[in-house]
């Protein structure tokens, strides 16, 4: 999932920031279930695997 500059500052500011961390081309976000991590693939997108990851993981068997 990609979001534009504008889209990701508007999240952030609405979860507050006591739950992020930045570092140069990367925010991260801590969630319940674990850390999500934004990167910066272009001048104006954030994109995060956290969707792609959480599906893997719910739709895993289970050993």
């Amino acid at each position: 999932m990609c979001l534009s500059t504008q889209a990701l500052v508007l999240f952030l500011n609405l979860i507050g920031s006591d739950l992020v961390t930045t570092d140069p081309g990367r925010i991260i976000v801590a969630a319940e279930t674990g850390d999500v991590h934004w990167v910066l693939t272009s001048d104006d997108e954030w994109c995060t695997m956290a969707p792609q990851l959480d599906r893997l993981a719910r739709f895993s068997p289970i050993h």
